[in-house]
């Protein structure tokens, strides 16, 4: 399910900056680059990584507090169709409300990049599988991004830069769908199991007294 969830995340995501570059450096009438572009998506990147800090931050208080992990991570997989759907609204309102829509990938990046190992090692405790798991869904996530990229500016070039993005909007919905009806909550579970290993344990303990 966290590899399925991931790899369509972000097989809807990679494309979407790319795309909101574009959109935001634009040509001049002669056809060349605005000589805004470079800096722009230079910006983009910077408030994006800059939100994904804080957004890291809190989340990790929000952990630590007890809130659940399936909460948190939804937040993330909401964060992007949002995004989609208010650059598609602003594509012509001016570069100020496209960039603001970075704020959106820093929450989404932030708190899925958090809570990424926290649910892996929540499904693998006990099993020795930890770094194997964490490694396949990193590679299924990979394989989405590169994808995501590739397709999305093909869409561009055949349809433009509103069908890419409503394409990515589309696909951003399925990650929702699988991680809201197949995850369980994780958050305690690692603690749950640790407290039946050592149940076990005290039986085994007890019978072997006994014999």
């Amino acid at each position: 399910v966290l590899c399925a969830t991931g790899f369509f995340f972000h097989f809807a995501n990679a494309n979407v900056l790319l795309v909101l570059g574009e959109l935001m450096g634009g040509d001049n009438d002669d056809g060349s680059p605005k000589r805004t572009a470079i800096p722009l998506i230079a910006a983009a990147i910077v408030l994006a990584q800059v939100t994904m800090s804080v957004a890291t931050v809190l989340g990790g208080r929000l952990t630590d507090m007890g809130v659940g992990r399936k909460i948190l991570f939804m937040v993330a997989l909401l964060s992007l169709p949002l995004r989609c759907a208010l650059i598609i609204w602003w594509k012509d309102a001016g570069e100020a409300y496209l960039l603001s829509t970075q704020i959106l990938d820093g929450v989404g990046g932030g708190i899925f990049g958090l809570l990424h190992p926290y649910l892996v090692a929540d499904i693998t405790f006990g099993t020795g599988r930890f770094n194997v798991v964490m490694g396949l869904s990193a590679s299924c996530f990979g394989i989405g991004a590169t994808l995501s990229n590739f397709l999305g500016q093909n869409v561009v070039e055949s349809f433009g830069h509103v069908a890419s993005l409503t394409g990515s909007l589309i696909i951003s919905l399925v990650p929702i769908l699988v991680f809201g009806l197949l995850m369980p909550e994780t958050h305690g579970r690692r603690g749950e199991l640790a407290s039946n290993t050592a149940e076990k344990e005290d039986h085994i303990d007890t019978d072997y007294v006994k014999v």
